[in-house]
């Protein structure tokens, strides 16, 4: 059963700052040589936003998101479901950055097969931690397969 009770929970505040280094890193993974990442003030790529918390973190508030521990279990595989990006501004290299993540959806739906898919919306609101002007909001969700019964 989807936990329901998440929607609208605020699940944590995280504060990162953007590397040079990670940003170019993240280029190249996408196979991107654009020398406009290369810069100590670059923008990054458009998709960035969902690693920073991984990259950047400056260890105020850890990584915030969804309690992994209760949605694992024996029959339930976690799946990265969609992803999206909504930008005021890009952000760049040196920027230090606060997020708060929110839990926006929380809903399920029944398989053919007996199963289910449980899915979880978070969005992560990004901010300038000097001045707290909008950046970015970073919206995922996450899927739950949960395997049918097993028969009598």
């Amino acid at each position: 059963m989807a936990l329901t009770e998440l929607k609208g929970q605020t699940t944590g505040t995280q504060k990162v700052r953007i590397e040079r280094g990670p940003v170019r890193v993240f280029a190249q993974s996408l196979l991107d040589d654009d020398p406009i990442y290369d810069g100590d003030d670059a923008p990054v790529p458009p998709t960035f936003p969902f690693v920073m918390p991984f990259w950047g973190s400056l260890g105020q508030g850890g990584a915030a998101g969804l309690p992994i521990e209760k949605l694992r279990g024996p029959g339930r595989a976690i799946l990265h479901g969609e992803q999206g990006f909504e930008f005021t501004r890009y952000p760049r290299v040196g920027d230090v950055l606060e997020g708060v993540t929110t839990v926006t959806d929380v809903y399920e739906k029944e398989r053919s097969n007996g199963g289910k898919l449980e899915f979880y919306v978070t969005e992560t609101e990004w901010s300038d931690a000097e001045t707290a002007e909008p950046v970015c909001t970073s919206i995922f969700t996450l899927v739950i397969n949960v395997r049918p019964p097993k028969p009598a």
